[in-house]
């Protein structure tokens, strides 16, 4: 039963992170064209879903607006999206979206703020200003958007962590810097699929620096008990979706998840294809075992995992 999707608003980014692994284009993920819904392809995405979660009595149904693009560029058509599903009153979609940060207006932040309820907003920050800027860009732009929405918000916001090499090097030099800053919802997800393979990270060592903050006072999405067995990805920490619960909803076509992007043969359909087709497309693809990641195993290592520590079958905690 498909429970979760993510929506790429298209490939438009105002930033060139090294590590991106959408923008990296040595990989072909990108196609070079113009990959942006338009606002009616957006409530036509959001009406296919509903059908579909009413249809098979989903009590909640996760929502990304996430993608191969910086999200706010398309805000025009993010508040369009949400302010159809309280039209409709689409009670059971819930959302999410990741920022870099950087472009953030008044008007922007008045309609979080407004919505939060119904949409969540995230901010992509990997640390203090030398961790971050390793992988990504303007640290100090990112950190005066995060002022803004605190002044907004009265709080820090939820950040989205990326995990490479020199982030575990210096694990304690992060958590200080996330402690001192009064950051306490984080997301821990694990590099993959870089440019720089010295960067990359094992599932394994992944694992371990997540079972070190298991006596922090952040709280990680990864080490509440009620998602270690939910079906998510394990980028995350948690368990693989694909063919499972999770799609990956892009201008060009739905795919299993995010690293499929651009790989037609695991493209299952257009963008408005009923949720029920495309569910029985997923019923076809090949068994997974809990902890395994499709990706690392049928696709990266072409039958056999690449990744050979990829088996996690659940974070424990010290």
């Amino acid at each position: 039963m498909i429970d979760r999707a993510c929506i790429s608003l298209g490939e438009l980014c105002n930033l060139k992170c090294s590590y991106c692994h959408f923008q990296n284009e040595e990989n072909g993920k990108l196609s070079g064209l113009s990959q942006e819904f338009e606002s009616n392809e957006m409530i036509a995405i959001a009406d296919n879903i509903y059908r579909y979660v009413l249809e098979n009595d989903i009590p909640v149904f996760k929502i990304g607006i996430v993608g191969a693009g910086e999200t706010l560029l398309q805000f025009e058509k993010i508040r369009t999206l949400i302010n159809h599903v309280k039209e409709k009153q689409y009670s059971r979609l819930q959302f999410y979206t990741i920022t870099n940060g950087t472009v953030f207006k008044k008007d922007m932040l008045d309609f979080f703020f407004e919505n939060q309820s119904i949409i969540k907003l995230n901010i992509s920050l990997d640390g203090y200003e030398e961790l971050h800027n390793i992988g990504r860009e303007r640290f100090k732009d990112v950190f005066k958007g995060i002022g803004k929405y605190k002044i907004k918000f009265n709080q820090k916001p939820p950040i989205n962590c990326t995990v490479h090499q020199e982030t575990i090097k210096h694990r304690d030099e992060l958590h200080n810097f996330l402690l001192s800053n009064q950051f306490k919802n984080v997301t821990f997800s694990r590099l993959f699929d870089s440019n720089d393979e010295n960067l990359v990270v094992s599932a394994i060592e992944f694992r371990d620096f997540l079972n070190s903050f298991s006596d922090s006072p952040l709280k990680l999405r990864q080490l509440d008990p009620n998602n270690q067995r939910k079906y998510d990805c394990t980028m995350y920490g948690n368990l693989c979706g694909v063919g499972r619960t999770n799609i990956f909803i892009t201008k060009r076509g739905i795919y299993p998840c995010g690293r499929f992007y651009g790989n037609d043969a695991y493209n299952y359909g257009a963008f408005d294809l009923p949720l029920h087709d495309v569910e029985m497309q997923m019923k076809q693809m090949k068994s997974l075992d809990d902890g395994e990641c499709y990706y690392d195993k049928y696709v990266a290592g072409k039958g056999s995992s690449q990744d050979e520590n990829s088996r996690i079958w659940r974070i424990t905690l010290r």
